[in-house]
């Protein structure tokens, strides 16, 4: 039996998001994968350790300047063979950083696209 252990809904989107991995100053475009109030999941071709402190820009559908919060990965995945290039992985990150406002329209976000897809 799956239990649900997420607090906030989330939806199955691709947003346009721009990551800053702590120290290194590397950045990362790219799409999230899953959204919600509480953090997304992205696939990247990087290996991050969990607990790496990232900056993130989140740009919304329905947005024109991006969200910028930072968040905190928590899990990752390597999803293709070893053998291949680029190596990829599913990486979830939890926001740990977010002004209400933004985790409010966030929410927003989610239930516009709840209810456009019924």
């Amino acid at each position: 039996m799956f239990i649900e252990r997420r607090a906030s809904c989330r939806v199955s989107i691709a947003c346009k998001i721009s990551m800053v991995l702590g120290e290194k100053q590397v950045v990362l475009n790219c799409h999230t994968e899953n959204l919600s109030t509480g953090g997304i999941m992205v696939i990247i071709e990087e290996n991050i350790t969990p607990s790496t402190v990232v900056d993130l820009e989140l740009f919304l559908w329905d947005k024109e300047k991006p969200l910028k919060c930072k968040g905190q990965i928590v899990w990752f995945n390597e999803i293709a063979p070893k053998e291949t290039k680029p190596h990829l992985f599913n990486t979830g990150i939890e926001f740990t950083e977010i002004s209400d406002s933004d985790k409010e329209e966030i929410g927003k976000f989610i239930q516009y696209i709840i209810s456009t897809w019924q």
